[in-house]
């Protein structure tokens, strides 16, 4: 009896230090939210904004939500204030980021009492096969909202990941002043810095396409619906907007039923379209790689979606293809749907 129960102490002994030594190097993140460390792994950001903006409610009353690609939206030209209210904003968005999960965000900021007075809302094809089931199982997305459904059961997931090596490593060296200016911004803003440039990257298989896609899950369009019935019966200031997809990761959705998508999206909200092939879709200097625009490309969307007029123009002219930031609802989608198949030809 006293072996045994020696050896059921060193077991606990044993998991309590494996425990205590994942939770120290935390590669998610989800133990050092307050204070993230920036490393080779990928955070939960979902997870870690939405518990920072419950920490600060007063702090920001403006959000984009999106992917990733989303993420290099910059500042620059995002309005100062609604009716009078100054906006104070913050870019909640993260890899992969669906619908489904934007709308549970914003449903549990409202809940916990966070003033929203605008969101900024872009998709894309990642809406097409992206599910938030898939994301319950993926550490680096595990919804926020699990965390309030079962504290214990969340933060288990993480506690028994073992760290990787070669993250352990970066941990032990990490130096916080050396990486100031990324978290600081991270907390004032959401994401990293971001260079307004045009860059040419020299590597062609970077703008191949990842995948093809396939519309088989319904589930988006009804998240975006669901999104905008809340917004307008909050009184939220709603801007729906599709990311300008690079040509090649384009013509894979369009493959895939990007369109019929957009249709289905259109028949319940209004949205600006930027996925065309255009002079800036069409040209690499403009992307990072087939998936995320650069931030010079943001700024050009900030500037159609809440510039003057002569900017608008400007910018429509420069895309050249009649299409770009064309405004889509129910009424007119079948019409720009066979414009945008005929740039196919």
């Amino acid at each position: 009896m006293r072996k045994f129960c020696l050896k059921a102490l060193a077991a606990l002994a044993f998991a309590g230090l494996l425990c205590a030594v994942n939770c120290y190097f935390d590669t998610f993140n989800v133990f050092h939210w307050k204070n993230i460390r920036i490393t080779g792994a990928s955070s939960n950001a979902n997870f870690i904004k939405t518990k920072y903006i419950l920490s600060e409610k007063k702090k920001f009353n403006a959000f984009i939500f999106g992917s990733s690609r989303v993420g290099d939206i910059p500042q620059d030209k995002l309005p100062a204030e609604r009716d009078g209210v100054p906006l104070r904003w913050y870019n909640m968005t993260y890899p992969l980021g669906t619908p489904s999960e934007q709308y549970l965000t914003l449903e549990t900021f409202l809940k916990n009492g966070v003033q929203v007075e605008m969101v900024l809302l872009g998709f894309d094809e990642l809406a097409m096969y992206q599910s938030i089931e898939e994301h319950k199982s993926e550490l680096a997305r595990l919804p926020y909202q699990m965390y309030e459904e079962n504290k214990f059961s969340f933060y288990k997931n993480y506690v028994q990941k073992t760290v990787p090596l070669s993250i352990a490593k970066q941990i032990l060296k990490y130096n916080e002043k050396e990486h100031e200016e990324e978290r600081d911004f991270f907390y004032s803003y959401g994401g990293v810095p971001l260079t307004l440039v045009v860059d040419e990257d020299p590597r062609p298989e970077r703008f191949e396409p990842i995948c093809a896609v396939e519309y088989l899950k319904k589930e988006a369009p009804k998240d975006i619906l669901n999104i905008a019935a809340l917004c307008k019966e909050r009184g939220i200031e709603l801007i729906l907007f599709t990311n300008p997809l690079y040509k090649s990761t384009y013509l894979e959705a369009v493959k895939g039923g990007y369109f019929d998508f957009l249709k289905d999206v259109a028949q319940g909200c209004e949205f600006y379209n930027f996925s065309s092939l255009n002079n800036y879709t069409t040209d690499t200097r403009y992307y990072f790689e087939s998936t995320h625009y650069r931030p010079i490309l943001g700024l050009a969307l900030e500037e159609f979606l809440f510039g003057s007029e002569a900017e608008r123009e400007k910018i429509k002219s420069a895309a050249g293809d009649g299409l770009f930031g064309q405004k889509i609802n129910s009424k007119n989608v079948d019409e720009i749907v066979k414009r945008l198949e005929a740039q196919l030809d």
